[in-house]
């Protein structure tokens, strides 16, 4: 009998089970990196405090100081007064539409309850869960986005000005596996993050309402889509941190360094988009902003912007100056936001193929 060697009798390697040991090896790197413990703290402290202060500054029920109660019966007694000039005037609309839709050109008819009402005057409101919470999912979600972004710049740029991207080549010479493999735990590590990130503000939000706030009308509660609506938004901004990671990991793999490639997103959004703003907001560049696709990707909806400017006559022979806006949804954000990256990720891939590592 012949003897059989101890390699073949062990199980031999499959691409799976080499790739993963290596995922969760840059995964373990990227969440025992002091910056990223240090940013993850900073980060859930501050949701923490801003949910508190939301918390004290709620109240069950609207209450008035006697100062506040003045005020507000001192301008509803005005708003009533002047009531009835408010009703000629929208009848004089009325009377002036001719064939025109009536409630797009004069709104609807004022009544008393157009006035002031005492929420506008108390310093303290109920925590109103249907228009608070998604507000919450999208401020932490932008906060998670500046997370991720520091964290995707040091992660590719520390290891070139440590040299230890030649020592991992030793170990992994295909460059394009080891870049992806990096960049899926970087992603991977930016969506976990900004799930638990999310979680905890969505929590403590419904806390607050619960304890200090409404969940709807009593006799209508939230919306029937409320909670798709708001998975949607948790959803959307889980994505967008995974974008902004990978955009600052492919800025810091073209510039190899982590410095430069925080100076070139500063630049690009402190000066670039601001000139831009400044030099082309009438042919519609809006549309095109990073920051602005960003929030647009994931604010419900998406965000109006400025399409064009156009020199309107007025009747006495003069022109005025319009704004023509735009809606521009979550679809189309993200498809602009996608297409960015390509822009960067695909030199930052040529370049780290190709480009000499030492």
């Amino acid at each position: 009998m012949s003897a059989v060697g101890l390699d073949q009798l062990s199980p031999q390697p499959t691409p799976a089970n080499r790739a993963l040991p290596h995922l969760r090896s840059e995964v373990s790197r990227l969440t025992h990196r002091r910056l990223y413990r240090a940013l993850v703290v900073l980060l859930l402290a501050g949701i923490v405090v801003i949910s508190l202060v939301a918390f004290l500054r709620s109240a069950a029920e609207v209450t008035l100081t006697p100062a506040d109660r003045q005020r507000y019966e001192q301008d509803l007694a005005l708003f009533a007064r002047d009531l009835p000039q408010f009703q000629d005037g929208w009848e004089a609309c009325v009377a002036g539409a001719g064939s025109a839709d009536v409630a797009e050109v004069c709104g609807p008819r004022p009544t008393l309850a157009d006035g002031p009402r005492p929420e506008f005057y108390a310093s303290a409101v109920p925590y109103d869960a249907a228009e608070n919470l998604p507000s919450v999912l999208v401020a932490v979600t932008m906060a998670s986005v500046m997370l991720a972004f520091l964290l995707g710049a040091s992660s590719g740029g520390a290891e070139w000005s440590s040299r230890s991207m030649t020592l991992q080549l030793l170990w992994e010479p295909r460059r394009l596996r080891l870049l992806a493999l990096k960049w899926a735990a970087l992603a991977l590590v930016s969506a976990v993050t900004a799930a638990v990130a999310l979680a905890v503000g969505l929590a403590l939000g419904a806390v607050t309402t619960s304890l200090r706030g409404s969940w709807g009308p009593p006799e209508q509660g939230l919306p029937d889509s409320f909670w798709a609506d708001l998975a949607g938004t948790a959803g959307r901004g889980i994505v967008l941190v995974v974008l902004a990671a990978s955009f600052a990991f492919a800025i810091a793999m073209l510039v190899r360094n982590t410095g430069a490639a925080l100076g070139t997103a500063f630049v690009y959004f402190a000066v670039l988009e601001n000139a831009v703003r400044i030099v082309l907001m009438r042919f519609g560049s809006e549309a095109f902003m990073l920051s602005t696709n960003a929030a647009a990707f994931v604010v419900p909806g998406g965000v109006e912007v400025p399409r064009r400017v156009v020199e309107t006559p007025d009747p006495a022979g003069g022109t005025f100056t319009d704004t023509v806006m735009m809606q521009l949804g979550n679809g189309r954000a993200f498809l602009t936001l996608l297409g960015y990256l390509l822009v960067l990720a695909v030199p930052a891939v040529w370049s780290f193929t190709r480009r000499d590592v030492s």
